[in-house]
């Protein structure tokens, strides 16, 4: 009898422990659109609710659009990063989980059917840049190019395009992005320090010469800062970015991360020199130095 009455109470007392802690966990707090926390209450949840608590939060998250099996090709244009051209597939992918103007993906890999699909209806090409300038591969539904899901490479070297580069580049009136025709080179820029004159604004509205910022910015919103701050000057001649970046993990960089650091840059056609100072104090912030 009392061993009878002990189980019917440990069987009690574990469906209390499990209904407590499906009561407890009642909030989810991630990152919202305008890069603020945003709560989402799930209500009086109970184990009923769903099979498991993880598969009940990540509902209710695909019911408010936080989360999604997969994006249109139309919602990669309307959000097409202004920093690029040509965006590297693997950008692409990287920006689902960066960027919270994008829907965080339950599969990763969904981003190679919106590619897929993009390039069947024409909305996007998907394209590899050649030495010389130019594209190749040169992949568009209206040009007869076709995209099968498992041939999508995720890579820094693949890119997609929008519909009207792809346009011109059928046309034979656009080249990549940074590649110059043979023979024309790129005007000077005026010096650090001598700017040029500012134009004349409307009566009463007072320009500046020239402003300049500078601080420290965390890894996680590099992205952000980019979208908010610098693209509404990336379609006027004038800004510039000088970057300083230092890598400081507690065990240190080894030589293999530091040459295929130098082997990125050399890609991207930016300068390889890479400073490699082993006795170097961790610098962090201005305010942890002080």
């Amino acid at each position: 009898m009392q061993t009878r009455h002990l189980a019917d109470s440990v069987k009690k007392a574990q469906r209390d422990l499990k209904e407590a802690i499906w009561r407890a966990y009642k909030n989810v707090m991630l990152l919202g659109k305008e890069d603020d926390w945003k709560t989402v209450d799930l209500g009086l949840v109970h184990s009923s609710a769903a099979e498991t608590l993880s598969g009940l939060i990540v509902g209710r998250l695909k019911e408010q659009g936080d989360i999604e099996d997969g994006l249109s090709p139309n919602f990669l244009v309307r959000n097409w990063s202004p920093a690029f051209v040509e965006w590297s597939t693997k950008a692409v992918r990287d920006a689902c989980f960066a960027s919270p103007q994008f829907p965080r993906l339950l599969n990763p890999e969904a981003i190679k059917l919106t590619i897929s699909k993009g390039v069947e209806v024409g909305a996007i090409a998907y394209v590899g840049k050649k030495a010389g300038g130019g594209y190749e591969p040169f992949l568009w539904g209206p040009s007869g190019g076709s995209l099968k899901v498992g041939d999508v490479e995720i890579s820094d070297d693949v890119f997609i395009i929008k519909r009207e580069v792809a346009e011109a580049h059928n046309a034979g009136t656009a080249r990549p992005a940074g590649a110059e025709p043979p023979g024309q080179a790129q005007p000077p820029k005026p010096p650090v320090g001598q700017p040029q004159p500012a134009a004349p604004g409307p009566p009463g509205q007072q320009n500046f010469v020239r402003i300049v910022w500078e601080g420290d910015i965390p890894p996680q919103k590099w992205m952000n800062f980019y979208t908010k701050v610098l693209s509404r000057f990336a379609t006027e001649p004038g800004l510039g970015v000088s970057l300083q970046v230092y890598v400081e993990p507690p065990g240190g960089v080894s030589l293999q991360r530091v040459e295929e650091t130098r082997v990125a840059l050399r890609e991207l056609g930016l300068s390889d020199h890479v400073e490699v100072n082993p006795g170097a104090q961790p610098r962090g912030s201005e305010k942890e130095r002080r």
